[in-house]
């Protein structure tokens, strides 16, 4: 293991940054070869787009892939050529190497009247822009399959961040979808995988029987890492820095601390296995407050946009370390002086926002180890 930044990054972890997630790189992977197109739904810095591309990096050299950000789309037509953009790259890329040829390609963009230019990066592909915003994207997608079925490949179209197309302006959103699902159903070589944060907005748009994408794709839900998995993880990467495993109770107190959030995790070992000697807890505990610190004048930005019934109950669940069972009870919601009909709407537009989540023991917690405990401390 080359450096701490490397085996912690705060952006996206792949190669030997990535933790375990054994079974979803199995599932992606065998779908995106298969053809079996895939939505994932992940919480922000969970770790969704890590997984996206070391699957990304697993399938390569054979399958030719490529990831588009959707998140700042505004219209169609930043859509569109956002879209356009990653057709053109994967175009380039399914042909050989070194082949100057572009008959396949030509043929198959012919009507896009395609331009091809050669640099020290090989071929690129350049397609005419359409004339109005929305026009011919299923049309283009599958010139894109023709193209990849031409040289007998597979491509993967990877659409991040997916659920923005559902807040475009000017109402195009579901045109939009009915063409991407136009094309997926056609497609024979290449591959969608649809990835998103905001799961209300996406269930929406694949569950929802009245919507173009309705059971078109394979679901994938990612859940964060397991703490023996990290403890593996952890044991390693203490070796590889200090030659000896750190202690049990300091790998359990920073799992404790994060809530296992890989954000959390990364963030706070890149500062521990930064030190000369393994931590034990009061190093870890030391450096948690710093982060914390560190995190607290966004969390008040944050809550500070908050209706004050969702502050009140937010705090009120943050307090409780173990979780809360029923935050919409009459004896939990009396103290905060909410009444009951009041206290589920709170919790419902917390749980929207992806503030707080009900987990696997029933229990309710803040999504957010380090709001939760700036919240503790006031």
């Amino acid at each position: 293991m080359d450096s701490t930044r490397e085996l912690f990054p705060l952006g996206i972890a792949v190669g030997q940054a990535h933790c375990n997630r054994i079974v979803e790189r199995q599932e992606l992977s065998t779908n995106t070869r298969n053809g079996v197109h895939t939505w994932i739904w992940a919480r922000r810095r969970i770790g969704k787009t890590s997984l996206i591309e070391q699957v990304l990096r697993d399938i390569e050299p054979g399958v030719v892939t490529t990831r588009l950000d959707l998140l700042v789309i505004h219209d169609a037509r930043d859509f569109q050529s956002r879209l356009q953009s990653g057709v053109e790259l994967l175009g380039a890329r399914l042909a050989p190497r070194r082949s100057s040829s572009t008959a396949k390609l030509a043929r198959a963009f012919a009507a896009w009247r395609p331009e091809f230019s050669f640099g020290v990066m090989g071929m690129n592909l350049k397609l005419a822009a359409p004339v109005r915003s929305g026009e011919g994207v299923a049309e283009m997608l599958l010139a894109l399959d023709a193209a990849a079925a031409s040289y007998r490949r597979r491509a993967v179209l990877v659409l991040d961040e997916f659920q923005q197309l559902a807040n475009l302006q000017g109402g195009q959103s579901r045109s939009l979808e009915g063409a991407i699902r136009h094309a997926a159903e056609q497609a024979n070589n290449v591959t969608f995988v649809f990835a998103g944060s905001q799961k209300h907005l996406l269930a929406s748009m694949f569950e929802n029987e009245d919507r173009p994408l309705y059971r078109i794709c394979r679901k994938m839900t990612l859940d964060r890492i397991e703490a023996g998995d990290y403890r593996t993880f952890l044991d390693g990467a203490g070796r590889a820095r200090w030659t000896q495993r750190i202690s049990r109770t300091a790998v359990d107190r920073i799992l404790t601390l994060t809530s296992r959030h890989p954000h959390y995790v990364n963030a706070l070992c890149g500062s521990l296995w930064r030190a000369d000697t393994p931590p034990d807890t009061d190093a870890v505990d030391a450096i948690w407050a710093r982060l914390v610190e560190e995190e607290s004048g966004l969390v008040s930005a944050r809550v500070a946009r908050l209706a004050a019934s969702q502050r009140a109950l937010l705090r009120a669940i943050a307090v409780s370390e173990e979780g809360v069972p029923h935050p919409t009870s009459h004896g939990f919601l009396a103290p905060l002086r909410l009444p009951v009909s009041t206290g589920v709407r709170a919790r419902d537009a917390l749980e929207r926002e992806d503030l707080i989540q009900r987990e696997a023991d029933d229990r309710w917690r803040l999504v957010d180890p380090a709001m939760a405990a700036c919240l503790r401390r006031l």
